[in-house]
């Protein structure tokens, strides 16, 4: 967790990185600007967001008081807020309200804390200082445009290859496969790795790509038991979430537990649908496709299922190649007819990508990581069972874990969490709820 404690005495002036985790790793492709940052003098403090705002921060201010919280860990802030005033008897209500009064820090902002006058408490300002620009180019092929965005996305991918080893993980589809195909022209990519649950894989597509590129695809198993066990990491990760958010990470949460992937550099895919919107295959056509494209940036920079917090605390350094701030301006500057290219969506990176990877790779159905392995489909079903009732309210039980997780912080501040131990806490909890 990144926290400033301003009760704490920190040293009069520092600046801190939050995507460096700690661990002096090189900071994510992209530069400074797609990191967030935290300065403090005696006077103030000012909290940094990007665009991408890919590490959420949380802070928190006393009723009344001059004591304030800023940190990446939404459960620890609120152990660390109960420890200074004060638990009620009744643990689970006093975590609900008071992660109602702890507040999510958006992308391309700037909050500043500073002492009132009075000198007693602390005014807190944000304003919105960075957003995304759209300057659609004219005249332009599908090819010249794709090619533009796979250039903006080699560049980032020639500067992400540390720590080494690096691993890509595929799923044999447009995405990760230029990722992987990137990876390797650079001379980074040591490893690829795909992802299967008893609900379904993506071996027989990853492999083919692995056979285009020369390379042994390794098979990630993960049981049920691996998924729901990554529960409590993901609900931690997440701070505040969702069915959707949940199911779309915990696979990947999974593979970092086990060290399936040896610790090193982790590439990804994930987060091209978020820039090239283009076609739904579920839904049909979007009728105004910039727009579309400007809600998933913004959804995708307050939820923070993009966050390498979970891959850090086991080793990892992890890369969503797609991402970054020139791969995603690359696309805000493609006129939509072009992304439309041949009815498709993503098709002007399709074709473009012919030159990289086989046409049927290049070209085959979109599908997201938690689609491919029956994530989406088949956990709620997953924490049913475990818990042992036809059907769960899912985003209650994830209440439960964040509960459970703070708890344990109060008793507990400077032991790991146990994730077991939460887990099954939070089980026993639903049980007694709804039995």
């Amino acid at each position: 967790m990144t926290r400033l404690d301003s009760a704490a005495e920190p040293s009069e002036t520092g600046h801190l990185i939050v995507e460096e985790f700690g661990r002096g790793w090189p900071l994510p492709s992209g530069d400074i600007d797609s990191c967030n940052t935290i300065e403090w003098t005696e006077q103030q403090v000012t909290v940094r967001t990007s665009r991408q705002n890919p590490t959420i921060l949380y802070y928190w201010g006393e009723p009344g008081g001059g004591r304030f919280l800023i940190g990446t860990d939404l459960a620890e802030l609120a152990a660390r807020a109960i420890v200074r005033t004060g638990a009620e008897p009744d643990r689970a209500v006093r975590v609900r309200s008071l992660l109602e009064s702890i507040h999510k820090i958006g992308g391309g902002r700037t909050v500043v804390f500073s002492r009132s006058a009075d000198g007693g408490t602390v005014e807190v300002t944000e304003t919105v200082t960075r957003g995304w620009k759209v300057a659609p180019i004219a005249g332009e092929t599908p090819v010249e445009a794709g090619n533009r965005q796979i250039e903006a996305l080699l560049q980032e991918i020639t500067a992400s290859g540390k720590p080494q080893p690096v691993t890509a993980v595929v799923s044999g589809g447009v995405d990760s496969g230029l990722v992987a195909a990137l990876a390797q022209q650079a001379g980074v990519l040591d490893h690829l790795a795909t992802l299967g649950t008893p609900w379904g894989d993506e071996y027989a597509a990853a492999d083919e790509l692995g056979a285009h590129l020369g390379m042994t695809v390794r098979h990630v198993a993960l049981s049920e038991d691996d998924i729901l066990r990554a529960l409590p990491d993901m609900v931690r990760m997440l701070g505040r979430p969702s069915r959707e958010t949940v199911a779309g990470g915990v696979s990947l949460v999974a593979v970092y537990r086990q060290g399936q992937i040896p610790p090193g550099t982790v590439l990804t895919g994930v987060g091209a649908d978020f820039i090239n919107s283009g076609l739904r295959v579920e839904a049909g056509a979007v009728s105004d496709l910039q727009r579309a494209v400007a809600d998933c940036l913004a959804d995708a920079a307050l939820a923070g299922e993009l966050s390498g917090v979970a891959a850090a605390a086991h080793g990892y350094a992890l890369r969503h190649m797609y991402w970054n701030a020139s791969v995603i301006q690359a696309a805000l500057d493609t006129a939509p007819e072009i992304m439309r290219y041949r009815d498709r969506e993503k098709g002007h990176m399709r074709a473009a990508a012919e030159r990289l990877l086989p046409q049927n790779i290049a070209w085959r159905a979109k599908q997201a990581l938690h689609h491919g392995s029956g994530v989406d489909r088949n956990l709620d079903g997953a924490i049913a069972r475990r818990i042992g009732m036809d059907t769960v309210d899912v985003e209650r039980f994830y209440e439960l874990i964040t509960c459970e997780l703070v708890s344990q912080l109060v008793d507990s501040p400077h032991e790991p969490v146990d994730s077991d131990g939460c887990l099954e806490a939070a089980i026993s909890a639903y049980i007694r709820e709804y039995r």
